[in-house]
């Protein structure tokens, strides 16, 4: 995914600046859930950050990104698929933590890997079944 339209490099320098600031951000990519809207922020923490200082961060960047609002996605909350999908096909525009990254990434991909076979046999399952309307006789 290319961030090029959805941030600036000015406004990702800003961002990258206030994650400086903030030591419990690990990690911080961009990414679009489909929906053909404005790019998505999910974060990786080292620990979590209590409401008010979530707040307060998420703030932060919306004024560095120059958007009225931000929400920051929790990765670690994040189902495993979407989790997957956002470290595939989304881009870091912020690494403070390379460790805590890359474990994270080993571990969610050790993870999908061993849950990948069960999710498409149920959709070869699925995709195979005959419809209900295939079983009733005419």
């Amino acid at each position: 995914m290319e961030t090029g339209p959805c941030f600036a490099d000015s406004a990702l320098a800003r961002l990258r600046a206030v994650c400086r600031q903030e030591t419990r951000v690990a990690a911080i990519y961009a990414f679009d859930l489909g929906r053909g809207t404005d790019c998505n922020l999910a974060a990786l923490f080292t620990e979590s950050l209590p409401w008010p200082e979530r707040l307060e961060l998420e703030l932060a960047l919306a004024k560095a990104l120059e958007l009225e609002r931000t929400e920051l996605i929790n990765l670690r909350r994040m189902p495993l698929v979407s989790r997957y999908s956002v470290i595939n096909q989304g881009e870091p525009v912020y690494v403070g933590h390379p460790e805590t990254l890359a474990v994270f990434i080993e571990e969610t991909i050790l993870r999908y890997s061993s849950y990948y076979p069960l999710l498409e046999a149920l959709y070869w399952t699925i995709e195979t079944k005959p419809l209900a309307e295939d079983l009733l006789e005419v």
